[in-house]
């Protein structure tokens, strides 16, 4: 790195940034005395100061006329570059601005997959809508945690909301709610009226998503039936889950699900929600983020506001 005064270049390792400022207050006082007072040096410190610009600069800076100093043509054409260099190191070293959202304008992208996205983006919208108008959030799909840790890292994506046993050192992230398997079928099922049995599970036909990554699918229903000895028929796959409850409230379709993410859209399709003849293990939904956004309060209020929306689904 170097700063250039004139025809000079000058590399930052071999300058004593220090003789910068006391430069500044020599050129603007063009007195040793007041400009020594200025930036708390004595006399004899600023004037050791003023020999050293002269050597730096080749240029006596500031000489003599009359009873006063007056700076040289060199120093006057210093005056302007260097009080923009001050001017953006000072800038450089303000604290952050405080973020006000009815103000801000920023853009922000966060991964999630298709029902968490679905579930996220109109309660989150309105929210920016009516409290911070210039924000604008887009989504992207979560296919992969490494992939997404990756992309937190680089500043590709900002938030991401996923289930995640464990994170790197570097990634942060807070608990957003807790989720369960739960059993979707219309409510004129010619065969399940009651309670779900194991027996009638097993025996009905299934629609299930198509993807098996752990990000979509911590668990499979497979290998929970597996375990006890079991097997399903799964007639029908549907790339986004989101699809499932329109699927099954004009079939005879039996369908597993997490509750929380499939319950807002199986709201009036007349669809019955019930409990799994078996134990699921739950699992809980993390918002994530990289450290380096962590003292960020635009990023902060973001990640405040999702955090917000999700209270209701988190246990007391």
């Amino acid at each position: 790195m170097f700063i250039i005064f004139g025809m000079h270049q000058m590399h930052l390792n071999s300058i004593d940034l220090n003789l910068l400022v006391a430069l500044d207050a020599l050129l603007r006082h063009s007195s040793v005395t007041r400009a020594a007072d200025e930036i708390g040096l004595s006399q004899p410190a600023m004037s050791r100061a003023l020999a050293r610009l002269r050597d730096l600069f080749d240029d006596p800076i500031l000489v003599r006329s009359g009873h006063a100093m007056v700076p040289t043509h060199r120093a006057l054409d210093l005056v302007a570059p260097l009080n923009d260099s001050l001017e953006s190191i000072r800038r450089t070293l303000e604290p952050p601005g405080i973020f006000d959202a009815r103000t801000a304008r920023r853009a922000f992208v966060v991964s999630a997959v298709d029902t968490t996205q679905a579930v996220v983006l109109p309660s989150l919208l309105k929210r920016i809508g009516d409290e911070a108008p210039g924000i604008e959030v887009s989504t992207a799909p979560l296919r992969s945690t490494t992939k997404m840790f990756a992309q937190l890292a680089s500043g590709e994506r900002d938030l991401a909301i996923g289930r995640f046993d464990s994170t790197p050192d570097e990634i942060q992230s807070a608990f957003l709610y807790h989720d369960r398997i739960v059993c979707l079928v219309r409510s004129g099922h010619p065969r399940i009226r009651g309670k779900l049995t194991m027996k009638r599970y097993l025996a009905e036909s299934h629609l299930a998503p198509e993807s098996t990554t752990a990000v979509e699918r911590p668990f499979t229903i497979e290998s929970i039936l597996g375990a006890m000895g079991h097997s399903r028929r799964v007639v029908c796959t549907v790339e986004n889950l989101a699809m499932a409850p329109f699927v099954v409230a004009r079939t005879d379709l039996l369908c597993s699900a997490p509750g929380e993410t499939i319950t807002p859209f199986a709201s009036g399709l007349g669809l019955r929600i019930l409990d799994p003849p078996f134990d699921a293990p739950g699992f809980d939904l993390h918002l994530a983020w990289h450290e380096r956004n962590g003292q960020d309060s635009g990023h902060a209020w973001l990640r405040d506001t999702i955090l917000d929306l999700f209270r209701d689904f988190r246990p007391e």
